[in-house]
């Protein structure tokens, strides 16, 4: 459910995904997998990805 919201989130202001490996430390393709459901997200994943977007961690959590 996160990573369809981080998914979403990032499609709809333009933000790729390599935008993401670098602070994730992760492939293409497993960042793909993180945000399609495919790879579950763990805490540190998602901390750094809120702090990479410069969100609050309850950003995503409360989204509808």
């Amino acid at each position: 459910m996160l990573n369809k919201r981080i998914k979403n989130y990032m499609e709809t202001r333009g933000i790729k995904q390599s935008f993401l490996k670098e602070p994730l430390n992760m492939t293409s393709s497993t960042l793909s997998a993180l945000l399609n459901g495919s790879r579950k997200l763990s805490a540190e994943e998602y901390f750094k990805i809120c702090d990479a977007l410069a969100v609050p961690l309850e950003y995503f959590k409360n989204e509808d």
